[in-house]
């Protein structure tokens, strides 16, 4: 899923939003080789593909989270980009 030496060549402003099943400890070596700026969280309880086409939008937790992984991502880009 993620791996930390992607982020070494990532020099422009990234959001990632990981869900439950990124391992921990991959996410914050991730962060840590990003080297622009960045904004790393984890949806601790959202599943891989929750942004796209795997979310269930009628369970009204996962709409939930889902609304708000969006309005993270543009107020980071309205920032950055």
């Amino acid at each position: 899923m993620v791996d930390p030496k992607d982020a070494e060549g990532i020099k422009i402003p990234l959001a990632f939003l990981a869900s439950k099943d990124e391992d921990p400890e991959d996410v914050k070596k991730f962060e840590a080789n990003l080297t622009g700026p960045k904004h790393v969280e984890t949806f601790g309880d959202q599943i891989h593909g929750w942004m796209a086409a795997r979310s269930d939008l009628e369970d009204e937790r996962v709409k939930s989270e889902y609304k708000r992984g969006y309005q993270t991502v543009l107020t980071f880009l309205s920032k950055h980009l």
